[in-house]
């Protein structure tokens, strides 16, 4: 629990060799993983009651940052008297604003907790950051290539051009090109493509992937 207190991400197998040192006992991966969610639980409770507290702690959030905007979704089979939570959205009034922090660091501006990443909860998300945060501003979205955020930005109104362009994040993009084809130049020039400003070096990077493999 003391290791746990100082660093959360406490590994499984260097708790086994922390038992193996101190005890000279060996344990399994199973019952020191046990081991180390207990400890989780008793210092930090656990997931339920980490969710039961979820609705306390946005509404703190809200009193104590009166310009915060807070949006709940409730799944429709709940019952009249009980509103079944399955999305809440908030986006903090001062990052709205600014964007930027004093250290010129960006701030997250909309933040989100959903059930599963679908193109339901994507197309939600992205109506209520239009609607209360972005409003009328002309914005570039950069992401991964799920199908949700490419859903929602071809088909809701709002982020379409010349309101919304979107983009692929060049991260994503070199990962997903070297999972496929595992070559270390490849990587190399494909960050370089993307990254370049300069239309010599991006058509050159191009010739040199070509000759590297044509169907990449």
């Amino acid at each position: 629990m003391h290791s746990i207190e100082k660093d959360v991400s406490y590994p499984v197998k260097q708790i086994q060799a922390d038992i193996k040192n101190v005890l000279h006992v060996d344990v399994t991966y199973g019952k020191a993983w046990r081991g180390r969610r207990r400890a989780i639980e008793k210092i930090y409770g656990t997931w339920e009651s980490n969710f039961a507290e979820l609705r306390k702690y946005i509404a703190a959030l809200h009193a104590s940052n009166p310009t915060t905007i807070v949006k709940w979704f409730h799944n429709t089979n709940g019952s009249s008297n009980v509103a079944t939570f399955k999305y809440v959205f908030w986006a903090f009034g001062p990052a709205i604003a600014v964007t930027k922090d004093a250290n010129n660091y960006i701030l997250p501006v909309a933040f989100a907790i959903v059930d599963e990443e679908t193109s339901h909860s994507w197309y939600w998300f992205f109506y209520q950051f239009r609607h209360y945060v972005a409003q009328d501003r002309e914005l570039c979205v950069i992401s991964d290539m799920h199908q949700g955020i490419i859903h929602a930005m071809k088909n809701l109104e709002g982020w379409k051009e010349p309101l919304a362009y979107h983009l692929f994040c060049l991260r994503h993009i070199r990962s997903n090109l070297m999972k496929r084809y595992n070559n270390v130049r490849l990587n190399t020039f494909c960050w370089t493509m993307g990254s370049t400003t300069q239309k010599r070096k991006f058509v050159k990077c191009i010739r040199e992937i070509k000759a590297i493999n044509l169907e990449a």
